[in-house]
């Protein structure tokens, strides 16, 4: 998919930078980036709060993290299934994916305040795993 990003990325009249590394520990200076944008990559960072402080700790004061993740849904039925799926292997057969996960108080807990969150299932995905937050954050 960087491959594929690069490409698209030569075709626009502006500059992007893209890396693949480590959340946890981003090389780049406090507050050098307008942008930060994370898809589908919380559920299985080992240490979802330090990436998230480390992407806060690389915007400006007025920058904007963009984000679509999946995680817990709130229906009790679907929440209590995740739970299970997580437990027993989920995990081990998805590269670390947690169900669980609350990204909307992950992106709060490490100093965000939330603009704009939609909280929704995916259509055509089961329950279990479509459950998505879709939104954008400042740091505070």
């Amino acid at each position: 998919m960087l491959e594929k990003a690069k490409q698209r990325a030569g075709q626009v009249a502006f500059p992007v930078e893209m890396a693949a590394l480590s959340g946890e520990n981003l090389p780049f200076e406090d507050a050098s980036m307008d942008t930060v944008l994370v898809t589908y990559s919380l559920c299985s960072i080992p240490d979802p709060l330090q990436a998230l402080l480390e992407m806060r700790r690389v915007l400006r004061p007025n920058g904007r993290l963009f984000f679509a993740e999946h995680g817990a849904a709130p229906d009790e039925a679907v929440a209590h299934w995740q739970g299970r799926l997580e437990r027993w292997f989920w995990p081990k057969i998805a590269g670390g994916c947690h169900l669980t996960r609350r990204p909307d108080q992950l992106i709060t807990e490490a100093g965000f305040s939330l603009e704009h969150l939609d909280r929704l299932y995916l259509p055509k995905t089961p329950k279990t795993l479509g459950f998505n937050y879709i939104g954008s954050a400042r740091p505070r």
